[in-house]
């Protein structure tokens, strides 16, 4: 369910990249202004205008609304059922758990997953089959009242 990208440069580029990204034009800087302190003020200036342009965009990023992941019902049954069989990658229950839902029935369900957890009492996994089995048949249980839901 999770997306990675990793970018790969080629061998020599990376370090290339960043030096002439940092000291180009602190080299420029101090020619053109007949002094070495710039080859300190001007990397130092860089990274700390690259530290709050990323910065101000995860802010961007966080403030925007999400309207939470696409998944039917019988989806979400089978993240369910992966984690009561113990068939699940290591960070599926995580996903299925953390990332809000667009459905706000399958959304409340979510909600109150995290009893689930462990897994060690048989009173938990027979209430979590039986969520799994409501969903499959095409009912929504109603785990927890919507005037108890505080996170909004």
């Amino acid at each position: 369910m999770s997306f990675h990208l990793q970018l790969y440069l080629p061998k020599f580029s990376g370090c290339a990249i960043v030096l002439l990204v940092l000291f180009l034009p602190a080299a420029l800087a101090a020619y053109l202004l007949h002094d070495l302190v710039w080859f300190i003020v001007v990397p130092i200036g860089i990274i700390i205008a690259l530290g709050l342009i990323i910065m101000a965009l995860a802010l961007i990023a966080a403030a925007l609304p999400s309207k939470g992941r696409e998944v039917t019902p019988s989806q979400f049954a089978d993240e369910l059922e992966r984690h009561l069989r113990g068939t699940g990658r290591p960070w599926d229950w995580d996903d299925t758990t953390s990332r809000r839902i667009a459905d706000e029935s399958l959304e409340r369900i979510r909600w109150e997953l995290t009893k689930f957890d462990s897994l060690t009492r048989e009173e938990d996994k027979a209430e979590l089959k039986a969520i799994i089995e409501a969903l499959r048949r095409g009912d929504l249980p109603e785990v927890v009242p919507v005037k108890d839901l505080t996170y909004r």
